[in-house]
């Protein structure tokens, strides 16, 4: 993964962070009787950042996987990073 797709991901991983402190601090503070109708948009975005996290995490898988322990491997790699099983 590239650092541009890594800060991506970052980004993306401290949206859906702060959208789950939102959807809990307005869950604690409505005093709904019912919430889950002001709570839809909430639960919306937190499922379109989880997709995009996914979509960017798809574009590593072009790079490959440690036959060890499955960690997504770099292009170039010689070397799995997490387990060092030589690749190749």
């Amino acid at each position: 993964m590239s650092s541009e797709e890594r800060g991506k991901r970052e980004e993306l991983e401290n949206a859906l962070k702060e959208a789950y402190l939102e959807l809990g601090k307005e869950y604690y503070e409505g005093g709904f009787e019912d919430p889950l109708p002001q709570l839809l948009s909430l639960f919306d975005k937190i499922t379109r950042l989880k997709k995009k996290i996914e979509e960017v995490e798809d574009t590593q898988t072009d790079t490959g996987r440690c036959p060890g322990c499955g960690a997504v491997l770099e292009s170039g790699n010689i070397f799995c990073g997490r387990c060092g099983r030589k690749i190749g």
